[in-house]
């Protein structure tokens, strides 16, 4: 073999990792997993005190000596005046204080004895919750809210944000222009703290109200003024949040700062950088060779993701890396030269197809939350089988027929893989082809017989077929073939052996019904929706292998046509699968039945 066309096997199986990486980076398909990952790294990084900010409370204590919330003007001018007395730098005064009240003016006059920021929150019209007008003069306005994800953590916020007319900066960067009046605000711009600061020094408003605090507690510090106690403001999880319990928003918000005023921010490196990351390490893997140990090199990025995070603040989403380049790697390990060719020729294809999808999951719709959570999980367990099985192919002594068993089992859990991603690849498909293109007048009686009487031929199971003559729709015959064959497959998996499998073809209306009945453990009602989405799977067939993807295309492929899918009870026990389709217009040839 030339040194040209070695070099061209090398580069082809890079160049599929790096845009497999590219890819799932910017579709965020392990997102959740990344963040996993990223904030397990930033609870071990560690900690330096916060020598910025600090912490004046309103907690239990202070409730049960100085009075119930909402506190009077009165009171809280007299704790503001002695956090001023007390040398602090500037004054947050974490607390909504919308309505106007008396002593007004002796709380805005306190604040403005020293730079001082006030809250703003969002209200129900998405609009402004304002202070009072009295309270606003001489102070710095800024808003609380924070930019939580969608499993409901705190790791980032808007340095500032806009509503209608008025652009207000964020609380966190509003106390670090408190510390540093020079500092630059990035309009827009969204910040992602570190949190790398012990928890800033606290004082209960109580102790502060009754006499002096240690000296140099509060003294040359930006003091965030805030409720702890239980009941008051609201609360959020930060990546560094113990025991993932939330915490009151004023200690997040003086972490924020914290982080912002030491310049401990996150920065987010391109997709471009994970796929780049990948291809090196699938480089690296083929240069140890065609031997299992190459694939302990393919999670080399899940290392590099975690020492970046740690010793330089930079987020590379390490899991998504890690997964592509072991995924590629594994696939070349176990085919052989000749196999690496036949997918590296291949691979231009894979790259147009990824491309496609990635464009799809970018201008299109976002996965839901628990989609993305179950594809991390379905992708991750085959590649995990995948790492351990090649490990204990290096590692360990085995017999001829021991290696070959192991081998084998590594070859079924990459075919998985493979099987999963070609069947969310067909989904993704069928949404990029247009209807009026791809279908054709069917006459839905011939293949619904023709169907039927091919799995009856392969099955020692009784068929009992119903069809009704002269059905046509407009549609994909292909398609609608692997609609009936995944239902009836599913009536044959799911079903007691021994027990007929129902196929009916009936006209309802300007409707073609299309129903397969099975004998099988049934669909409880709660259930019935969902089943039809990718990767759900009914809580009675648990014990049968399977991806959830069957009925999602049986679902898809329906809406597709311009009909719909559902499911029933069976009431001779088990459930009863249709499929409505549209009549064909010109093709009314059928008898209702």
């Amino acid at each position: 073999m030339g040194g040209g066309l070695r070099a061209r096997l090398r580069l082809g199986p890079a160049l599929l990792a790096a845009v497999l990486a590219t890819v799932t980076a910017a579709s965020r398909i392990l997102f959740p997993v990344d963040l996993f990952v990223r904030d397990a790294v930033l609870r071990w990084r560690p900690k330096h005190p916060a020598r910025n900010v600090a912490l004046v409370v309103i907690d239990e204590e202070s409730l049960r000596r100085a009075g119930a919330w909402p506190w009077s003007r009165e009171l809280l001018s007299r704790l503001v005046d002695r956090v001023n007395e007390s040398g602090a730098r500037g004054v947050v005064l974490d607390l909504l204080l919308p309505e106007a009240r008396e002593g007004d003016g002796d709380l805005s006059a306190a604040l403005s004895r020293r730079p001082s920021v006030l809250a703003t929150g969002i209200d129900d019209r998405e609009g402004w919750l304002l202070p009072a007008e009295a309270l606003r003069r001489g102070v710095t306005l800024a808003h609380v809210s924070f930019e939580a994800d969608r499993d409901g953590v705190v790791r980032r916020y808007l340095a500032t944000k806009q509503l209608s007319s008025r652009s207000l900066p964020a609380m966190a960067m509003a106390g670090a222009r408190l510390a540093d009046p020079h500092r630059p605000l990035p309009v827009g711009a969204t910040l992602r703290p570190g949190f790398q600061a012990q928890r800033p020094p606290s004082v209960s408003a109580v102790s502060l109200l009754d006499g002096p605090v240690e000296p140099g507690r509060l003294a040359g510090r930006v003091v965030f003024v805030g409720a702890t106690a239980a009941g008051i403001g609201d609360r959020f999880v930060s990546p560094v949040s113990a025991g993932g319990a939330p915490e009151p928003g004023v200690l997040i918000q003086a972490a924020a700062c914290e982080a912002t005023i030491t310049g401990d921010l996150l920065r987010q490196v391109p997709p471009l950088f994970a796929g780049l990351l990948a291809g090196v390490t699938v480089l690296l893997a083929l240069a140890a060779g065609n031997r299992p140990v190459s694939l302990l090199v393919a999670p080399l990025p899940l290392v590099a993701g975690i020492l970046l995070l740690f010793v330089s603040d930079l987020e590379l989403p390490a899991v998504t890396t890690a997964a592509s380049s072991t995924a590629v790697t594994a696939g070349l390990a176990l085919a052989g030269a000749a196999r690496q060719r036949r997918e590296t020729l291949q691979a231009a294809r894979r790259v147009r197809e990824l491309t496609a999808l990635a464009k799809t999951l970018e201008e299109g719709r976002r996965e839901d939350l628990e989609v993305r959570r179950v594809v991390a999980h379905e992708l991750r367990t085959p590649l995990t089988s995948v790492r351990g099985l090649a490990q204990l192919l290096s590692d360990f002594d085995l017999s001829e027929e021991e290696r070959r068993r192991v081998a084998g089992m590594v070859v079924a859990e990459t075919s998985r893989l493979s099987g999963m991603v070609e069947a969310l690849l067909d989904l993704e498909r069928m949404k990029l082809r247009d209807f009026s293109e791809h279908s054709q007048r069917v006459d839905l009686s011939h293949l619904v017989e023709e169907r039927a009487s091919v799995l009856g031929s392969g099955s020692d199971r009784e068929f009992r077929v119903s069809v009704a003559p002269r059905v046509e729709v407009r549609g994909d015959p292909a398609l609608l073939g692997r609609v009936l064959d995944n239902l009836a497959g599913n009536a044959l998996k799911f079903s007691p052996e021994g027990t007929p499998v129902g196929i009916r073809l009936r006209v309802d209306a300007d409707r073609a019904v299309v129903e397969v009945a099975d004998s099988g453990p049934g669909v409880p009602p709660e259930e019935r929706g969902r089943i039809f989405r990718r990767f759900a799977r009914g809580g009675t067939v648990s014990p049968v292998p399977g991806l959830g993807l069957g009925l999602a295309l049986v679902s898809e492929a329906a809406a597709w046509h311009g009909g719909s899918a559902d499911v029933e009870e069976n009431p001779g026990g088990g459930s009863v699968f249709r499929v409505f389709l549209p009549l064909s217009p010109s093709g009314a040839r059928h008898e209702r039945k």
